[in-house]
């Protein structure tokens, strides 16, 4: 039998394989000026109309698995978890915050803060959230495969009472609140299976059914009462189900190792992520040591060849190490340092690399003595997408004169060039914590500041932009974004987007994050008619 709110119809199931990576380009570590992409897949006027199945609103899951969203490591039952358990504060398409299970927050240095929780929210079994539950659940997270990374920062978390709870971090960021997209479960209940929650829908004993949470604040606005669990264990057994229209919303990492092809009418909408590519350099190499060289290659970069091309078209061209969607980025900077092959030839003179035996490739000046520019590029081979847009740099990086040997590394090799500084130029990947943080990447000593940059100036501004308060964010970031675009440590180059496949017509109204997929379910309309 199925059931319906407000004589809304409804189906749905939601599949995804959400892969924890290592930072670099080919994995990556956790933690718009959009790309010309259609919201919707083209069909020919006569296949446009609705596909569904039946009325039956269905995700996949598998019971192999735990629902419990600190251990859980099945993609399907994570996704799941974002039905079943609210998270203290939420991150819009826009890296926008606004709580979720607090009433008041607040912090005069960025490191020690104090949040006030909301007492109003319940439980599935009608008791009361108090601070000891987000305490808890802050805790189990710092542990957690999914969340550890991203909450590194944090030194430690108390709940002072049933209201107020405190947690101080290691370094000031005003933004602290973007990382807490933590779900909360009851004191207590790790090592259930489902714990205790306060989302919109709760699991039935069975694990068969997720059902409309009364106590739930959005509960006359869901457009299901009951959203039903389907078994499904294989990739291909995943494909099958949504190309029969057994399942109707899946979930794609276009540019990941698994990007997976759907066949029957879809709409596909794409939403942004923190995943940046760009490319990063030895601050030791002959001919990277200089800045100015650097920021020759930063106009040698066809950023929006590279992500129509490579990653066709699921990414966002950046020039600045934020994402476009972000209120912060400033296409000023960016433009200052977009393609422009008369401008990087400019640059390289201006850096003293010309051609000064007339060979028709540039060489540098060191100390008097005439050097080669030879470039020494790595990139993780494992990632076609990563290998074709490096490719891509090095041809127009010979164009304009330069000696480029391009080495396409299996993972292993490629992590230990890095590690070891065997190279003067690379192409990586790395998830951006929701602040932005460039600690890691470009602090000295950072974990994936490979380079082994040190720069003091870069370091101040940095710590000023996490530092600064809404009003002012953006003069701290632009400081930020001039003195990267000025000395370029590393050159940005995209975002990358990841998609949301519904069956024409089905569902409409979503607006997914990469932090929850089924955000604002309130707002869905689904159609099975």
């Amino acid at each position: 039998m199925m059931f319906l709110k407000h004589k809304k119809t409804a189906v749905l199931l939601i599949l995804t394989l959400l892969f924890c990576f290592v930072f670099s380009s080919c994995a990556r570590n956790g933690e718009e000026d959009e790309a010309s992409l259609p919201e919707f897949d083209e069909l020919e006027p006569s296949e446009q109309k609705d596909y569904a199945a039946d009325n039956l609103f269905s995700l996949s899951c598998n019971k192999n698995y735990s629902f419990n969203p600190f251990s859980t490591t099945n993609a399907s039952n994570i996704l799941c978890t974002q039905l079943m358990y609210d998270t203290i504060f939420d991150v819009d398409e826009t890296f926008t915050t606004t709580p979720q299970l607090v009433t008041e927050f607040s912090s005069t240095d960025g490191k020690a803060w104090r949040f006030e929780v909301d007492n109003n929210i319940k439980f599935w079994d009608g008791t009361t959230l108090t601070a000891k539950d987000v305490e808890y659940s802050i805790q189990r997270a710092m542990r957690s495969p999914q969340f550890k990374s991203r909450l590194s920062i944090i030194m430690g978390v108390s709940a002072m009472d049933d209201s107020l709870l405190i947690i101080n971090l290691y370094s000031s960021s005003m933004q602290f609140p973007a990382y807490l997209t933590i779900p909360v479960i009851k004191n207590g209940s790790v090592e259930e299976t489902a714990p205790m929650g306060t989302g919109p829908y709760k699991p039935n004993d069975a694990l068969t059914q997720l059902r409309a949470f009364s106590g739930h604040k959005n509960y006359n606005k869901l457009p299901l009462d009951t959203i039903y669990l389907k078994e499904i264990t294989e990739i291909e057994s995943l494909i099958a189900a949504f190309e029969s229209s057994e399942i109707d919303l899946v979930t794609n990492d276009p540019t990941g190792s698994f990007n997976l092809g759907y066949g029957s009418a879809n709409e596909t909408r794409y939403y942004p992520t923190s995943n940046m590519h760009y490319l990063g350099f030895n601050s030791s190499s002959r001919f990277f040591s200089n800045a100015d060289v650097r920021k020759a290659i930063t106009y040698a970069v066809d950023r929006e060849s590279i992500v129509t091309n490579c990653l066709k078209g699921a990414g966002s061209v950046a020039s600045l190490p934020i994402s476009p969607a972000s209120a912060y980025y400033n296409e000023r900077f960016s433009e200052i340092v977009s393609y422009s092959f008369k401008k990087s030839e400019e640059a390289f003179e201006k850096a003293g690399v010309r051609d000064y035996d007339d060979d028709s490739f540039r060489e540098i000046m060191i100390a008097g003595e005439q050097i080669d520019s030879e470039v020494d590029f790595i990139v993780c081979a494992d990632s076609s997408i990563k290998v074709s847009a490096a490719r891509s740099i090095a041809e127009n990086m010979q164009a304009l004169g330069i000696r480029v040997s391009l080495r396409e590394l299996p993972w292993d090799d490629y992590l230990s060039a890095l590690t070891n500084g065997k190279f003067d130029m690379f192409y990586a990947e790395t998830k951006l914590t929701p602040d932005f943080s460039l600690r890691s990447l470009l602090f000295y000593g950072g974990a994936l500041n490979y380079g082994k940059f040190s720069d003091a100036v870069l370091e101040e501004n940095i710590s000023a932009y996490l530092k600064a308060t809404d009003e002012t964010r953006q003069t701290a970031a632009d400081l930020m974004f001039k003195h990267i675009t000025d000395t370029a440590p590393i050159i940005p180059i995209c975002f990358e987007k990841q998609q949301v496949i519904t069956h024409r017509g089905v569902v409409s109204g979503l607006g997914p994050t990469q932090y929850n997929i089924f955000r604002g379910i309130e707002n869905w309309e689904i159609n099975l008619d």
